[in-house]
């Protein structure tokens, strides 16, 4: 199969394809380098980076797969939107239906984050399945959880199926599945001492700080929250804000009288575990991404390894990965890829 990822990434799409058997012959567009290298690593080639403006190869393709920038469309973001001609990250995505008009390949796939249907955004979701329309291909779209899918992970994100008119189209989203793998499964059982917040960065998410919504409710909400046990997404950073990837793993204390010092004096908060062991969103900031060990409360990060395991990512791939990147660029890969298990749900359904 001839692949072209668009926005490429660390290969989402190809470690998906290659998972089901398809021998791939790859083509990946993606401007940062540091992905780039990930990227070869992970797959074997040897892409330059390249901003997707100046791409404009003639080749044969039977897949594009493009997650074109989401900051812009994301309620994390500036909300500054995608608008065409308006120099945003996000208006890039115009940018794939001008390589689709001439490579007309048979299916092409696009994946955004959940924001891109709302009311300030949906214009450009219709504009562009408008002109899809135009070139030639039935659509198909459909709001997907990672969780649903073998993950233990809560990212919701918006995939658009786009099927060339002149091929048969009996394409149906797949259906939710039991999740078996909790966070726990995933965890590393020896990490690193750095990977823990200190007393400093505690007391700072532990105080009320400024506004109507505090720094300390925040940080409970997102890793505390009662008979539910839902993570959300991993995102770029891994726990420099309140509102991040903070997830429970229990390990044997009890929970019902857990404290932590504060600058103000001792915080006194019930620890209830979630029950279904689902992170939040990965993000690709490594402060972001914490676990809190209730055995003493103390509070870590995600390390690379677990959040490239939340994106469905192999250990060997990210072995591969992390020879030649950071720590710091691979919890951004990690929070700005596109979950595999998904990926490789949907095209069982698409090309078999």
């Amino acid at each position: 199969m001839k692949v072209l990822e668009l926005f490429g990434g660390i290969g989402a799409c190809s470690a998906a394809l290659k998972r089901l058997g398809f021998n791939l012959d790859i083509e990946c567009v993606e401007i940062d380098r540091f992905a780039v290298q990930s990227f070869n690593a992970v797959h074997g080639t040897n892409f330059v980076p390249t901003d997707i403006r100046d791409w404009d190869k003639d080749i044969e393709v039977d897949l594009i797969m493009h997650g074109s920038p989401c900051q812009d469309f994301s309620v994390a973001g500036l909300n500054k939107g995608g608008d065409e001609g308006s120099g945003t990250r996000s208006s890039l995505m115009y940018e794939t239906l001008r390589i689709v008009e001439k490579l007309r390949p048979k299916y092409v796939i696009w994946e955004n984050v959940k924001n891109l249907l709302s009311a300030k955004h949906r214009h450009n979701f219709d504009a562009y399945q408008a002109r899809m329309v135009e070139l030639g291909y039935n659509d198909h779209y459909q709001v997907l959880n990672a969780r649903d899918y073998g993950v233990p992970q809560n990212r919701e994100r918006v995939f658009t199926i786009s099927i060339r008119s002149d091929l048969p189209d009996t394409f149906v989203f797949p259906e939710k599945q039991p999740l078996t793998v909790r966070l726990s499964d995933i965890l590393e059982q020896n990490v690193d001492k750095k990977y823990y917040l200190s007393e400093k960065a505690l007391d700072c998410f532990l105080s009320d700080g400024t506004g109507n919504y505090p720094r300390r409710e925040r940080f409970f909400s997102n890793i505390f929250r009662k008979n539910q046990n839902i993570g959300n997404s991993i995102t770029t950073n891994a726990g420099s804000r309140p509102t991040d990837n903070f997830v429970v793993a229990s390990r044997g204390r009890d929970p019902e009288n857990s404290s932590r010092r504060t600058a103000g004096g001792t915080f006194k908060q019930r620890l209830e575990p979630r029950l279904d062991g689902v992170t939040n969103t990965l993000t690709t900031v490594q402060k972001d991404n914490l676990i809190a060990e209730l055995r003493d409360c103390r509070i870590r990060k995600l390390t690379p390894r677990e959040c490239w395991r939340l994106m469905g990512f192999s250990d060997e791939d990210f072995d591969k990965a992390s020879k030649v990147c950071s720590n710091t660029q691979l919890y951004r890969q990690a929070g700005n890829s596109i979950v595999v298990n998904v990926l490789e749900a949907i095209f069982k359904n698409l090309l078999f």
